[in-house]
């Protein structure tokens, strides 16, 4: 089941790449549709979850863990976006993708993961993927800016450890379901701060819009992290494979699709980022 929850992490996050596409397409207001998705998000987990005990999880030591990352959720995606305006959509695509390290030693130095020399050959190979892969007319790096991809990467990374953590200390006890609902609770009380926050002067209605956007991006949201906890659960000496082929297999499905779809052509440099990726993926798998 493990080797089923890790796809489906990648499928779902998949989803969540193509709705973004989308939401440029259709001029989707994202701000709004990221609050929204958060509380749809809250409202799916709670639903298939069989404890429905907040006020109850409220004195817990785990509950305001997932608060708080909850908040963090919302505010990388404010850096992300930011560093996007600023430098450029390829700086947050790698660094943001590249943040996988971080779990990974993570999961070495902390969790004593074994990581042997044909593991870290795969996962080098991968990040030169997602490098690859990534880039359009190369790195635009301002050196003003350059803050912002270090927030991004070090976000990236701190939240994927979270999510090892929170399983690994309290998944047995809690479940996966309920520490993914209380986190995205977090997200929308925090989505919602900054919403009225930044219409406390200037009011702008909830478009529709944004309210179906959210709701479609909500679901496959909620089940990417879901999933992700899942699979992590079940390679729980082996988180390591699960960050590696997570990523890179979400960043080589979202390039195909893209292609298939919305026929985005590809530079030489983007087709040996793909393969690349499957080589590395192949060699994680085998090193793990």
């Amino acid at each position: 089941m493990a080797i089923t929850y890790l796809v489906l992490s990648i499928v779902f996050s998949t989803f969540i790449n193509l709705i973004f596409r989308w939401f440029k397409d259709y001029n989707v207001n994202k701000f709004q549709a990221i609050v929204v998705n958060y509380l749809v998000c809250f409202i799916v987990g709670f639903s298939f979850s069989n404890n429905h005990a907040i006020l109850q999880h409220i004195t817990t030591d785990w509950f305001p863990y997932c608060i708080a990352l909850g908040f963090f959720f919302v505010a990388i995606f404010f850096s992300m976006a930011l560093t996007t305006e600023k430098m450029g959509i390829s700086v947050t695509a790698v660094s943001g993708k590249m943040s996988v390290v971080i779990p990974i030693l993570f999961a070495y130095f902390y969790a004593n993961e074994e990581l042997s020399s044909l593991f870290i050959i795969g996962l080098v190979l991968s990040l030169c993927s997602i490098y690859f892969i990534s880039i359009k007319q190369g790195l635009q790096l301002d050196k003003k800016h350059l803050l912002l991809p270090i927030i991004v990467f070090m976000g990236g990374g701190i939240i994927d450890t979270s999510l090892k953590v929170l399983e690994s200390t309290y998944g047995t006890d809690v479940g996966m379901d309920t520490i993914s609902y209380s986190i995205f609770l977090g997200a929308f009380i925090a989505g919602i701060l900054l919403f009225t926050i930044r219409n406390k002067r200037n009011f702008k209605v909830l478009e529709k819009k944004s309210i179906v956007a959210g709701v479609v991006l909500g679901v496959p949201n909620y089940f990417s992290i879901f999933f992700l906890l899942s699979a992590i659960a079940g390679f729980s000496k082996q988180s390591a494979l699960v960050f590696g082929i997570n990523n890179i297999g979400i960043v080589l499905v979202s390039t195909i699709l893209s292609v298939l779809i919305f026929k985005e052509k590809l530079s030489k440099a983007n087709k040996l980022g793909l393969g690349l990726a499957l080589v590395s993926i192949g060699i994680i798998a085998y090193a793990s």
